[in-house]
């Protein structure tokens, strides 16, 4: 009976349970833009820095809560364990005693209160701005693994096709050796070439492999989801597109480095003010009231209000060394904020130096591309007729190979060179 139910269980979970893996196996397709939205959205990094934020406001919440009324109660119990008190020769039994009360108290003004609201705030913008740095560093990174991952499958993708042909022209060279129109060691330089492609092959899958674990990493998604990017390396590399932006004007404001600089310099102007607040007088109200459930002893009065000013006087030059430690501390603030300046502008005109050699190379590595290609087709038909040796042929075949890496790599690098500078002036979007 137990063993049918059993059966019975499995014939329902068993397709939820393969529905629910092919769910889980199933590829994230992304494009560059949907992987940017997608990182934001789900970066484990990101997301405990934009915690930041929440713990702002609730340390804003606090400060706003010092200058509201405090209201507390109190219940209290006392007895004398029935002890007489002798006035002249009268003895008055002492009564246990007990009581109801509250009280309410009012910070009526506080300079250092109203400053220190005020520096919360800029706090909070500070925490915001921060959370917008972490997040352009974020989509900086995605950019850059996409763009290594399409190069990256751009290389394995040729390395296939050059071991592929490789082994025709062994199996072809292998023919020609047992018909006697070539010699063994052409047989064998060819089995070396088609070797080392086939590590270079390996090598180059597991470096692809890495940088998907990188991305997936990058995107917050489990360790094992499949990737597919679908964006094409060539639709990235337009010419008129690095042309235009190695021509644009920067504008510092727009820069997140430079508005979180100038959000610290209010901020540290904020804890001056608060620091010379610190020899204003303070001003508090209080009320009170008692209720007796059970009078004993002497008497109270039920009601009692004050108003209270607490002047500072003198602390030991506390309150001066203070006052003098924020106002250095704005002072380096302004002079981190003018080398701030300072370093941007040159670093707008070196990545615009680096986008234009970039581009300059790429050009160049693409013509030597379409040589080596034509080279290595040329060598691989007088091969085929017997007119040049395997040693020839596979020193072709290496030049073409490097060309293609060269390339490669100028695509990698004009690409990161142009992400350098979309940071730069915060348009990675």
């Amino acid at each position: 009976m137990k063993r049918g139910i059993i059966i019975t269980w499995l014939t329902f979970l068993l397709p939820c349970l393969l529905y629910a893996q092919e769910e889980t196996a199933k590829p994230q397709q992304l494009s560059l833009e949907e992987a940017v939205e997608f990182a934001v959205k789900h970066n484990k990094e990101l997301q405990a820095s934009q915690l930041d934020i929440e713990l702002r406001k609730q340390m804003i919440t606090e400060s706003i809560s010092q200058g509201l009324p405090q209201v507390s109660g109190s219940l209290e119990y006392s007895t004398n364990f029935g002890k007489e008190m002798d006035f002249g020769g009268n003895g008055i039994k002492m009564e246990d005693r007990s009581s109801l009360g509250v009280s309410v108290s009012q910070l009526l003004f506080n300079g250092q209160w109203i400053v220190g609201l005020k520096t919360s705030k800029i706090a909070k913008e500070v925490a915001e701005q921060q959370v917008d740095i972490d997040e352009q560093t974020i989509k900086e990174n995605v950019y850059n693994s996409y763009y290594t991952i399409l190069v990256t499958q751009r290389l394995v993708g040729i390395l296939e096709n050059n071991l592929d042909n490789m082994h025709k022209i062994m199996e072809h060279t292998l023919n020609m050796y047992k018909a006697g129109t070539v010699e063994e060691t052409d047989a064998d330089q060819i089995r070396i070439t088609v070797g080392q492609l086939k590590n270079s092959l390996l090598s180059m899958q597991r470096t692809l492999d890495v940088n998907y674990n990188l991305m997936r990493i990058q995107l917050g998604l489990q360790a094992g989801t499949p990737i597919i990017l679908t964006d094409e390396l060539e639709s990235f590399l337009g010419e008129e597109g690095f042309l235009t932006l190695a021509a644009k004007d920067f504008d510092i404001n727009s820069n997140l480095e430079y508005q979180l600089t100038l959000t610290q310099e209010r901020l540290q102007e904020k804890m001056v003010a608060l620091q010379k607040w610190a020899f204003a007088p303070s001003v508090n109200a209080s009320y009170a009231y008692q209720y007796l459930i059970k009078k004993g002893g002497f008497g109270s009065i039920p009601h009692t209000a004050s108003v209270s000013m607490t002047i500072p006087i003198f602390s030991g030059l506390q309150r001066k060394s203070q006052l003098k430690q924020e106002q250095i501390t704005l002072e380096q603030t302004q002079i981190t904020r003018s080398l701030l300046e300072d370093n941007l502008q040159l670093q707008e005109e070196q990545y615009k130096f680096n986008l234009r050699n970039a581009l300059e190379n790429y050009n160049l590595q693409k013509e030597n591309i379409t040589v080596a290609k034509k080279v290595l087709e040329s060598y691989q038909n007088k091969y085929n007729v017997g007119t040049i040796s395997s040693l020839d042929l596979t020193q072709a075949n290496n030049n073409y190979l490097e060309a293609e890496n060269n390339y490669t790599s100028a695509c990698l690098t004009l690409l990161e060179a142009q992400t350098q500078l979309l940071k730069l002036y915060n348009e990675l979007k």
